[in-house]
């Protein structure tokens, strides 16, 4: 009984799961001899062709006798089979066995393990120097192999250096596989530039697609839109395009960065506009198209304060129904989850992994949400200065504000005076609209506007405005009207066609720092003119209004090498959801369960994370692969 279990855990493991490769501590890559024979033979010729894929030497076993053994009787034992023994290494009790003439390994096992002498018999494994590829830009990215190095384009100042090996593991894991083409790995953002170079040859297609209702929409390229309601899931954000680089930049090809899927089948789902938001509603429809469509793995770098039913719900049916695993980002509001919410972080659905950021020391990023109740964030990953792949060039204009112009119908007008230059304010003074306090800052019937004419790139597909602006107004009555034109003409830049956003309300500590919003009529543009319109009515009114910093970003969409380095648990949730890809590729009877199960088992235990997430690890790649357990469905002929 003991040697069938045995026989049917190493037929299964080279007939089903594959092969794995020990990791190699050394760097130094051996000679050819050492490359294909770890035991030393040098005859390689008689066994092999140059083939860095073998997996084990087809003409050899390892035979491990019983103790009492001796070796007389191993030698009786090989020639039973018409082997040849070949070594004996040492005091492992292990015999290293030439297979007969026109043997199989298979084979091999099979009948030696039937012997009553033999305790186990395996293949005889090839090692490989841990695998790196060629991607000029690899050596920064430290969450795949963390040397201790500085990333050059830093954007996080802490860590930085980090501390070496606190990384992934990922040379390890490639070692086994490099390949997430047998699963559809969906990337639900704000679109992906399936054009760059570096993603193109990754990018899902389909022959035979439907929309998120089921109905057929013939062939499907690269994903579908659901913010523009078309079929060109294109990026003018950039969000989308990183998250996707991470997962699945083509590895070794010489250019830019490696994702953590070297080949992979790339989905993607456009639900969050060019400033990088998007309704329930969408995101909802995204969902089901993805699954739908074959999409067994959903990354999800976005979420929100309040929760939701209906996502929720349409979570918990692609898992039901689809075996889709959603990888989410936990949050970027430094918050501890104990008593804060972010959502879909926080769903108890068991298709659902969520994951915090590391920085490259290994310590929880600063801005990372957690989870002192150890119930809802779940694991760790690399999301600082994190370098991947960009939608495009951008570019930022911006006009000083001595140089914007303001017309003034009614009540408080917009001023710079007795404020500091880098300042525009609507209230009684500069310091009221800063401090926020109970004051009165603006008079009722307040109209007034304010505007710029801003150069930009021409050549721009995607203009967008981020701005840092302090609002204390009477929610519902009084606020701001935000405008984006072509046109210099006051009366067209304040016309409701050219209007892309409205403020109201309470102030909210720094909510709307780097606030974004399209200004979506300035693309093509050489010259965009933005326009703020205040209104108050005749009851109660706030503090006012600052705008403290105004830029406008454009994005020419190129095809060409592209990157950008950004942090944020959307950076750190790509680097599992490649993982998973990874995994239900490898073995793609794997359910979402199954997946969730070996990432945890095979993490890295993180002391800045014993007490703020659910298992206390960091993912790693080369422990996750390595922790597939076998499918229960599968059956293998015992003789």
């Amino acid at each position: 009984m003991k040697n069938k279990f045995i026989l049917f855990t190493l037929i299964f493991s080279i007939l089903s799961i594959g092969y794995l490769f020990a990791e190699k501590e050394t760097k130094v890559v051996p000679t050819l001899s050492k490359l294909l024979d770890p035991v030393g033979n040098t005859d390689n010729k008689k066994y092999y062709k140059r083939d860095s894929k073998i997996k084990f030497k087809s003409s050899e076993i390892l035979v491990k006798f019983k103790d009492n053994a001796g070796d007389s009787v191993k030698s009786y034992a090989v020639s039973s089979f018409n082997g040849k023994l070949l070594n004996d290494l040492g005091e492992t009790g292990i015999s290293q066995v030439e297979l007969r003439e026109g043997q199989t390994v298979e084979e091999a096992v099979a009948e030696y393990a039937t012997h009553p002498d033999v305790e186990y018999v395996q293949p005889n494994y090839i090692y490989h120097a841990s695998l790196a590829p060629n991607d000029p830009i690899y050596n920064q990215l430290w969450g795949m192999n963390n040397t201790g190095q500085s990333v050059i384009t830093f954007t996080y100042l802490t860590n930085n250096p980090g501390t070496s090996n606190s990384d992934m593991r990922m040379e390890s894991a490639w070692d086994v596989s490099t390949d997430c083409s047998n699963t559809i790995v969906a990337v639900v953002d704000s679109g992906v530039n399936y054009n760059h170079v570096d993603l193109n040859a990754n990018m899902w297609s389909s022959a035979s697609c439907v929309s998120d209702k089921g109905v057929s929409l013939g062939a499907c390229s690269n994903g579908w839109d659901y913010a523009d309601n078309d079929s060109n899931p294109m990026d003018l954000n950039g969000h989308g395009t990183h998250v996707a680089g991470t997962i699945g930049a083509k590895g070794n090809n010489g250019i830019g960065v490696a994702g953590v899927c070297w080949t992979a089948k790339i989905m993607a789902v456009r639900v969050l506009d060019q400033s990088g938001s998007g309704d329930t509603a969408t995101i909802i429809k995204g969902i089901n198209f993805a699954v739908r469509n074959g999409a067994k793995v959903l990354n999800l770098s976005l979420g929100g304060p309040d929760y939701d039913s209906a996502m929720r719900s349409a979570m918990a049916n692609a898992g039901s129904k689809y075996d889709a695993l959603f990888v989410v980002a936990a949050g970027n509001e430094s918050n501890d989850l104990k008593s804060d919410n972010s959502y879909p972080c926080e769903y108890d659905e068991a298709n659902i992994l969520c994951v915090a950021a590391l920085d490259q020391k290994f310590q929880l990023a600063s801005f990372s949400n957690y989870d002192t109740s150890k119930k809802r964030v779940d694991i760790g990953a690399p999301g600082t200065n994190i370098r991947s792949t960009w939608a495009g060039a951008e570019a930022t204009s911006s006009l000083a504000f001595a140089s914007w112009q303001t017309i003034n119908i009614s009540g408080t007008s917009w001023g710079l005076a007795n404020c500091p230059p880098s300042v525009l304010y609507l209230s009684i003074s500069c310091s009221t609209a800063l401090a926020g306090t109970s004051s009165f800052g603006y008079s009722s019937n307040t109209y007034s506007v304010l505007y710029a004419p801003i150069p930009i790139f021409s050549g721009a597909e995607a203009v967008t405005a981020r701005m840092n602006l302090y609002l204390d107004t009477e929610a519902g009555y009084d606020g701001l009207n935000l405008y984006a034109s072509n046109s210099s003409t006051p009366s067209v830049i304040f016309s409701s066609f050219n209007k892309v956003g409205s403020l109201s309300g309470e102030r909210n500590g720094s909510i709307l720092s780097n606030f974004e919003v399209p200004a979506t009529n300035c693309a093509g543009s050489s010259t965009c003119y933005f326009g703020f319109e205040f209104v108050s009515d005749s009851t109660i009114n706030k503090a006012g209004v600052a705008l403290t910093l105004f830029n406008l970003i454009t994005l020419d969409i190129n095809d060409t090498a592209q990157y950008n380095t950004i942090n944020g648990t959307s950076m750190a949730t790509p680097h599992v959801a490649g993982i998973a890809a990874l995994l239900r590729s490898f073995n793609p009877k794997f359910t979402y369960s199954d997946t969730i199960k070996a990432i945890i088992a095979g993490g890295t235990a993180t002391s800045s994370l014993q007490n703020n997430t659910k298992y206390g690890k960091a993912a790693n790649g080369n422990g996750a692969i390595r922790n597939l357990e076998a499918p229960t469905d599968l059956s293998v002929d015992v003789p």
